[in-house]
């Protein structure tokens, strides 16, 4: 007896293409529920083309052209359906979505991350599938390291979308309405600092509720979710919720500082001086390319930036900065070590009613300037200046992998307190820990604060709430006047600082943007009038918070087996005029 033959013919390439084109209608339709509107670009054909598939860059396997009508026509390599049929069905969703945003976004290669994403939150259901999708974004579209921040879409949309309660893609739409009329593609910078600046400058109101618990939370930082609760007469689970609601939209972080000398780093501060535009923005690139850069902050005729330096490598990074001025014609300069750093919070002048912050210049400047004169001081409440250890060639901690945890998320300002172990738990399980490795995690922070290599919570940040624009104020004043200048600028919402060896120091005011011309107009004359030596500068929010670049505190630029940091020829660039 013969053995039956199957009745399934194999599938001709036509049908294959058919069913492609098919399905392409159908995650298009899909994505139009999704976002409750049309894309700007309907495409008039999709077809197969035999053109090679190479995996480079967010937009592979597909080319996007006009016809004679001038209508969107898509051509999709063949290989997608033979080779690589893995990657088929996030490009769909890519093109798919990519058709809503205007031609002059979507030729910007990177924007099409924002049609993966799309195929991330909506096509994928299980957190397998979601892994497995994120190995391959990362391949095809692996970080990149701009002057002020880190494109990183894998972490950055999921980050947007958690602050816009999960509309971040419906507003993208309207963020890039201002493109749609332009005939020539965007550069991929604008693009970058346009999506970091719209949502720098999301504007979240806070709560009645939920001020309450924060200036509770302020006041009180080491206070237990029971403690606080009872303190403010509320419930405890709604002091959980609260707090769990602003952390998971990162709204709420608790700032928490790392001993660097103890890790066998210098905190250092550099200050170039009497400098042209060029030279400013060659030494920005400069600085953001290496990997020990923190921060930098630029003043009218200044630049300061911030660098943690391994102390057996401080002399070579001062032969490199003479070489930096010598290459750029500038002249030598001024080198600081932090001493002590600072952050304060103020609660007062936001009212929740209209979710604004409302702030009195006069008054404000007028309480300030009885504060200085120590009229008020005793009605401010005192600031914890956290003192960094002097460095220390020989003596310093043996550090674990699971450290960087903690410390990046802390030198970060994230959460880490036990106000808030479900996030703490997150971040481990994403960092591929198990259950039961959690408690033996947590014993090792305790240990890690006794030894005083993290600092206890010194102050309460929050993002997104109308701080838009940033004041830096360099004051050239003795260890003591500039104590009593920090210590009154608690009037305003917000103060960091960090002072130098030499007693000066550098604090950053967060304000709001329609407020900021108004307040540094009103400090600089004020110390003008008290023979003040202060430098003031004033910057959007977006431009100003660091690097969010690779990390100094990573695991990637530590050699844990001989527990010291990685030092190569390459470490230092080399400065080009």
């Amino acid at each position: 007896m013969r053995p039956s033959q199957s009745s399934d013919k194999p599938k001709s390439i036509n049908q294959v293409q058919a069913e492609a084109i098919s399905k392409f209608d159908a995650v298009a339709t899909r994505i139009e529920k999704l976002l409750g509107s049309y894309p700007i670009d309907n495409y008039s054909s999709m077809s197969f083309a035999s053109f090679p598939l190479q995996l480079k860059g967010p937009r592979f396997g597909v080319i996007e052209h006009k016809d004679k009508k001038h209508h969107n026509v898509l051509q999709f390599s063949q290989d997608l359906l033979t080779k690589y049929p893995k990657y088929f069905e996030p490009i769909l969703w890519r093109e798919a979505f990519l058709l809503h945003v205007p031609s002059s976004i979507r030729e910007v290669s990177l924007a099409a991350d924002l049609g993966l994403y799309c195929y991330y939150r909506f096509g994928l259901r299980t957190k397998k599938q979601k892994n497995q999708f994120l190995q391959i974004w990362q391949t095809t579209s692996p970080p990149i390291d701009y002057t002020f921040y880190r494109y990183y879409p894998t972490a950055g949309f999921e980050y947007f979308d958690n602050i816009v309660d999960g509309n971040f893609l419906k507003m993208v739409k309207e963020w890039f309405k201002p493109f749609i009329s332009l005939s020539t593609p965007i550069t991929t910078e604008t693009y970058t600092e346009n999506l970091e600046r719209w949502m720098f400058n999301h504007h979240r109101i806070l709560r009645p509720i939920e001020l309450k618990i924060l200036r509770g939370l302020n006041e009180c930082l080491d206070c237990s979710q029971i403690e606080l609760a009872e303190k403010l007469r509320i419930r405890q689970p709604t002091v959980s919720q609260a707090i769990r609601r602003l952390a998971e939209k990162h709204h709420l972080r608790l700032n928490i500082f790392i001993n660097y000398s103890k890790l066998g780093l210098q905190l250092t501060a550099v200050k170039f001086s009497s400098l042209k535009m060029r030279n400013i923005e060659t030494l920005t690139r400069l600085f953001s390319r290496i990997r020990y850069s923190l921060a930098l902050q630029e003043f009218d005729n200044q630049i300061l930036a911030d660098f943690l330096i391994p102390n057996e490598r401080a002399t070579r990074f001062r032969q490199w900065l003479k070489q930096v001025s010598s290459n750029l014609d500038l002249k030598l300069p001024e080198i600081f070590l932090i001493s002590e750093r600072m952050h304060a919070r103020n609660f007062d002048m936001y009212d929740s009613s209209k979710g604004v912050w409302v702030l009195e210049i006069e008054s404000i400047i007028d309480n300030f300037t009885k504060l200085l004169s120590e009229e008020w001081i005793e009605h401010i409440p005192p600031i914890n200046f956290y003192k960094l250890s002097s460095p220390n060639l020989k003596k310093r901690v043996k550090i674990r992998p699971e450290d960087f945890i903690y410390m990046q998320r802390a030198s970060d300002a994230y959460l880490a307190t036990r106000h808030l172990k479900f996030y703490e738990s997150h971040e481990l399980k994403k960092a591929g820990y198990k259950e039961s490795e959690h408690m033996a995690y947590r014993r090792r922070v305790k240990y890690l604060k006794k030894i005083e290599l993290i600092s206890p919570p010194l102050g309460l940040g929050l993002l997104h709430i109308g701080l838009n624009s940033i004041i830096n104020l360099h004051l050239e004043t003795p260890r003591e006047r500039t104590r009593s200048i920090f210590r009154a600028l608690q009037l305003f919402p917000h103060i960091s600082c960090r002072i130098f060896e030499d007693g000066t120091g550098v604090a950053t005011l967060p304000v709001p943007s329609a407020k900021a011309v108004q307040i540094k107009t009103a400090l600089n004359k004020l110390f003008s009038t008290l023979d003040v030596s202060a430098i003031i500068s004033m910057r959007p929010a977006w431009q100003s918070y660091g690097w969010t670049g690779p990390s100094t505190i990573s695991l990637v630029n530590f050699d844990i087996d001989n527990n010291k940091w990685i030092w190569t020829k390459d470490t230092l660039p080399t400065p080009q005029v």
